[in-house]
């Protein structure tokens, strides 16, 4: 029986490979494929959570260069415009830091 499996014969499909191989060929190659399509997504994700923070700091930055002016002009930091850029900064460094795990994560599991 084996001797038939690995001997290479003319099949229905007029192919001298057998049968089980190209069915392997193609998994191996969907899979492939599968693995190329995630990898897009993960950098498009990747791009569009980049964007996201760079637009963040974009927006805010006129208000951060009024607060940090008026801190080094007396005023005093439990003002609520300074209360409230130190709230964001504070929750910018967490989203970037939670960005960071994840990709440090997924970077192992990718290894593995």
């Amino acid at each position: 029986m084996s001797s038939e499996v690995l001997r290479p014969r003319r099949n229905m499909t007029g192919h001298p490979i057998p049968e089980f191989v190209l069915r392997t060929r193609r998994s191996v190659m969907e899979a492939a494929l599968e693995l190329q399509v995630q990898r897009v997504q993960k950098r498009r994700h990747a791009g569009i959570a980049l964007l996201a923070m760079g637009t963040l700091v974009l927006l805010f930055t006129p208000a951060l260069w009024s607060a940090v002016s008026e801190l080094s002009e007396g005023e005093h930091f439990l003002d609520l415009p300074v209360m409230v850029l130190t709230l964001f900064i504070v929750l910018l460094a967490a989203m970037f830091a939670i960005l960071l795990v994840t990709w440090r994560d997924r970077a192992a599991r990718d290894e593995r």
